[in-house]
């Protein structure tokens, strides 16, 4: 499993920055476009047998940037789709929204380094969390305002069973919990459990039909995507190659 967590430094020249690098399953399937980053958001989501934690937007207790604004602190789990890892996400994502992992993940980032802050990954890899049960996922999927209550909800939910699999679970973001995003947004990235602060409501709304197409769409502009980096990367070659010729001819 992979680790990668994203804060800053104090002074203006240490912006926001993933360590070690930014995971690149967030930018093949724009994983951003489905929350507001900045307000504490979770995605739980399988993407070509991959599975993804992403939480963001964790207030650091103490650390503040050079104009006194408080830092936010991302991390992201990337694994292979296994029971083992999908169990540890599924703890760490109800960890999370149940409000206990802001301190935790605090603790392992320091200010220091090239970039302005230093990550203890050791710590993150064995945070401590409870574990969880494997009951059948129930299938409908479902959205809601974003509260306190459908948070213990779907952590409860995510504590006693599996995630969905199957035809219609792949390639999307399977829970989104965030702050200011539409109802449409979370049914049109085919959420299985979304929370939004602008959906309407006190409980959950009705189960909606999700839209096969549009993962479909998802996976094919991530398929597109890889195909016109390999483009660009044929056609940098054929243009490099004759300059290297030229070189050569000219050292002769």
């Amino acid at each position: 499993m992979k680790i990668y967590v994203q804060s800053r430094g104090f002074s203006q020249e240490y912006d926001y920055c993933w360590l070690p690098e930014v995971p690149p399953i967030l930018k093949q399937y724009r994983i951003s476009d489905v929350i507001q980053s900045e307000s504490p958001s979770v995605v739980l989501g399988r993407y070509d047998n991959k599975l993804l934690l992403l939480i963001t937007g964790l207030e650091a207790s103490e650390r503040t940037d050079f104009q006194g604004r408080r830092i936010r602190n991302s991390v992201a789990w990337v694994g292979e789709d296994s029971e083992a890892n999908e169990q540890k996400l599924r703890a760490i994502a109800a960890y999370s929204l149940r409000g206990l992992l802001d301190t935790d993940l605090d603790k392992a980032v320091k200010f220091g380094g090239e970039f302005g802050f230093e990550v203890a990954f050791d710590t993150i890899n064995y945070f401590k969390v409870d574990e969880v049960r494997h009951f059948d996922a129930k299938l409908e999927s479902k959205i809601g305002r974003n509260s306190e209550y459908l948070r213990n909800d779907i952590a409860y939910e995510l504590e006693e069973r599996c995630l969905p699999k199957g035809n219609g679970f792949n390639n999307i973001p399977l829970v989104v919990v965030t702050g200011i995003k539409s109802a449409n947004a979370l049914k049109q990235a085919n959420v299985w459990r979304g929370l939004s602060n602008l959906v309407q409501g006190e409980g959950w709304l009705e189960p909606y039909k999700k839209s096969y197409l549009a993962e479909s769409a998802l996976a094919s502009s991530s398929q597109t995507h890889q195909k016109n980096n390999s483009l660009v990367f044929v056609i940098l070659l054929i243009a490099v190659i004759p300059v290297f010729m030229i070189l050569f001819l000219f050292i002769r």
